[in-house]
């Protein structure tokens, strides 16, 4: 009904760019490992006299299989054998994006990529080779929550192929320039007092950013492990298929760095955790000591108290005809020098030390009011 009444379409048609290959190219079969078929082993046999066959032209079938002059290394039969159903998971998984773009792939029982479907082929062959070196290794593959890690020597380490991108000129699209074209005209609007200006531009990038199908492999480790090279990538004069042994060497040596780094940072925790118990145990000691010097001091206080008590009795007791108010505090003078002296009696002494337990290795008094 809208275009019965003229009004024009919500989006204009995409212009096509005539450099663009609009073909579709399929990925090719998965590539496959060859190895040898072995040989048969070689029988005795009675050879047949040439001479005697019907056929003088014609070698007995038991000496053509036996002649060094027909067998050749180069021509022993192979036998393929299938792309390892670890990596096949992970194809399936990437042919499955139609994206021009790259695609990420992972997670359990897959391997991590971050290729185009185009460069999916090549990057599980390269896994593929991976896979069967790390095998041959006596090694093994364990799927993690991110994706397949590779078990070197007890040492998991993840990994991941990524495909690099090239900085391209944007070509600018008919969404972009719609865009553009709606923000002017509210601009224009806005200038006349309609509606209101827009608070941004559309923005337009001037460089685009596309998979070039280089690829990088990368692994996940620290660091501090050795100093192990984490990246494989291509270049000028090497492709990552050919670097799989020097990847294998590497990581065996990672492992051993591994270990060695383990063990160091294990012997150091152990001496700190052994310097942390000495200090511990001296802070222990001095604040047991502390409360048993405290606890002597107030007895020897005690002490000094009671002898000044005696010649202040002794003293008074010399009044004659004394107050009586007088006569009570001296009283309360006695009283209070027996009750120090109980205080001072080896069992009370004693029955504070049990209480306090006082010489137990590590005593500990909240309160310093309780060594009174």
């Amino acid at each position: 009904m809208k275009k019965e009444v003229g009004k024009e379409p919500p989006t204009p048609d995409y212009p096509a760019d005539p450099s663009l290959d609009e073909k579709s190219y399929p990925l090719s079969a998965p590539a496959a490992r060859r190895v040898p078929k072995p040989a048969p082993a070689k029988v005795e046999a009675q050879q047949p006299d040439v001479a005697q066959s019907e056929e003088p032209n014609a070698l007995p079938a038991a000496e053509d299989a036996t002649s060094p002059e027909v067998e050749s290394p180069a021509e022993t039969p192979e036998t393929e054998v299938g792309e390892h159903k670890k990596v096949a998971s992970t194809r399936t998984a990437i042919q499955k994006s139609r994206s021009t773009d790259r695609a990420s792939t992972g997670g359990r029982g897959k391997f991590r990529l971050l290729v185009a479907p185009a460069s999916g082929d090549r990057a599980c062959s390269i896994l593929d080779k991976l896979v069967a070196a790390v095998e041959a290794k006596g090694w093994s593959l364990d799927s993690t929550e991110q994706g397949y890690a590779i078990v070197a020597d007890g040492e998991n380490v993840g990994l991941m192929i990524e495909e690099k991108l090239d900085r391209v000129p944007h070509i600018v699209t008919a969404a972009e320039l719609k865009e553009k074209a709606e923000y002017d005209r509210k601009c224009a609007l806005a200038d006349r007092g309609i509606g209101y200006r827009p608070w941004r531009e559309p923005p337009i990038p001037e460089h685009d950013y596309v998979p070039n199908g280089e690829l990088v492999l990368k692994f996940d480790r620290e660091y501090d492990a050795g100093g192990a090279r984490r990246t494989y990538s291509d270049g000028k004069r090497q492709q990552v298929e050919n670097l799989i042994p020097a990847m294998i060497d590497t990581l065996e040596g990672w492992a051993i760095s591994v270990k060695r780094r383990r063990e160091e940072r294990a012997e150091q925790k152990r001496q700190w955790d052994e310097q942390d118990r000495k200090r511990k145990d001296i802070e222990r000691q001095v604040r047991v000591e502390g409360y048993r010097i405290t606890f002597l001091q107030r007895q020897v206080e005690r002490k000094r108290e009671i002898d000044g008590l005696a010649g202040l009795i002794g003293l008074w007791e010399q009044a004659e005809d004394p107050d009586p108010k007088f006569t009570d505090l001296l009283e309360f003078a006695r009283l209070y020098q027996k009750w120090l002296e109980a205080k001072l009696a080896p069992g009370a002494v004693a029955g504070r030390i049990a209480d306090l337990k006082l010489m137990d290795d590590d005593v500990y008094i909240y309160d310093a009011k309780r060594l009174d």
